[in-house]
C-alpha cells in the first residue's frame, strides 16, 4: 500500500512541469510578434510621408526651451495639410529628434507624441500645433 502513494506523488512530480508547459498562457510579445503580427505593425506604423519626410514644408525656426536652442519644424501629409500634420524639433546637436503627430478627421483629433519627449518639450510642440492650427 506504500508504494501507490509513492508512485503517485513521483508519477506528479514528473507531470506537473509537463502539464504547466502545455497550459502556458501565450505572452504580450509571442502574440504582437506571431498570431497577431500584422495587428501589431499596423498599430505601430507611421504613415509613409512621416517614415519617409516627404512632405510639404515650411522653413525651420530656431526656438529656446529651458535657454537652449532648437529646431522646429512643420510639415504635413502633400495634398492633404488640414488633416495629416506633424511639429518637429531637433537638438541643435543632432542628437535627437522629438515629434508630435496630428491626425485629424471629421469627428476627432488624434495626436502622437513621438521620441519620447519630456513635458517641456511637449508644451512646445503642441503650441506649435496651436500655432500652426489657430482655429483649433
Amino acid at each position: 500500500m506504500m508504494r501507490l502513494p509513492l508512485l503517485l506523488s513521483t508519477f506528479l512530480a514528473f507531470a506537473t512541469p509537463i502539464m504547466a508547459f502545455a497550459g502556458t498562457p501565450q505572452t504580450t510579445a509571442d502574440l504582437a510578434s506571431k498570431e497577431f503580427k500584422q495587428a501589431y505593425q499596423a498599430m505601430i506604423s507611421l504613415p509613409s510621408w512621416v517614415k519617409t519626410a516627404q512632405a510639404t514644408s515650411v522653413p525651420v525656426t530656431i526656438i529656446n526651451i529651458a535657454g537652449k536652442p532648437y529646431i522646429l519644424g512643420h510639415m504635413c501629409r502633400p495634398h492633404d495639410c488640414a488633416a495629416q500634420q506633424m511639429e518637429v524639433v531637433f537638438a541643435k546637436d543632432h542628437s535627437a529628434a522629438w515629434g508630435l503627430l496630428s491626425i485629424k478627421d471629421a469627428t476627432s483629433l488624434k495626436q502622437n507624441f513621438l521620441g519620447s519627449p519630456d513635458p517641456e518639450m511637449q508644451k512646445a510642440l503642441a503650441k506649435a500645433y496651436q500655432d500652426n492650427n489657430p482655429s483649433d
